[in-house]
């Protein structure tokens, strides 16, 4: 069985939140393009779209990016989109016709790095064991500080190219 140590995993690392106009489809493009340049395998686990309210329509959607990294190490990233009162809208940008969206949206960016993701230690309760002491207490440096921290920064960077799509500043006083 494949093993997920919790230090090494962030549901959500970064949430956003936006309510007004913005390019949806441009978005999501965006996202799985960004998978896609880095080698992920990506795939769609949700897309649901339902007609709540009068307002407009409800959009949930979830895309994982998979990507084996040695025989041992797999990095695993995940987008949660979940959209309220959307609706389509003309616009008018940069002197054309274009449809956007109106729309409350939360987008949330989390990652995991998963060992034994091919399951070759797994296979009896011994193994098992001995599989998750040598993760957690012989190489779990490695897993947080080599594989965690250059996903997490890797996401860090995809969150502020969102928050420009979005038009969003955040303040960076310390």
């Amino acid at each position: 069985m494949p093993d997920i140590i919790a230090e090494a995993n962030a549901h959500p690392a970064f949430r956003l939140k936006y309510k007004g106009i913005f390019d949806y489809n441009n978005l999501t493009t965006f996202l799985i393009n960004w998978l896609k340049e880095r080698n992920f395998e990506v795939t769609e686990k949700v897309h649901k779209h339902k007609m709540s309210c009068p307002h407009g329509f409800e959009i949930e959607r979830e895309i994982v990016g998979e990507k084996k990294i040695t025989e041992y190490f797999q990095h695993v990233i995940e987008f949660k989109m979940h959209l309220w009162d959307a609706s389509e809208v003309e616009a008018i940008k940069n002197g054309k016709k274009v449809m956007l969206w109106n729309a409350r949206i939360e987008v949330q960016m989390g990652f995991d790095i998963v060992c034994d993701y091919a399951d070759k230690w797994g296979k009896t309760p011994f193994l098992e064991k001995l599989l998750k002491f040598y993760n957690r207490y012989i190489i779990k440096r490695e897993i947080i500080i080599k594989h965690a921290d250059s996903v997490y920064y890797k996401l860090l960077g995809l969150n502020t190219k969102v928050k420009k799509m979005f038009e969003m500043e955040t303040a960076t006083e310390f």
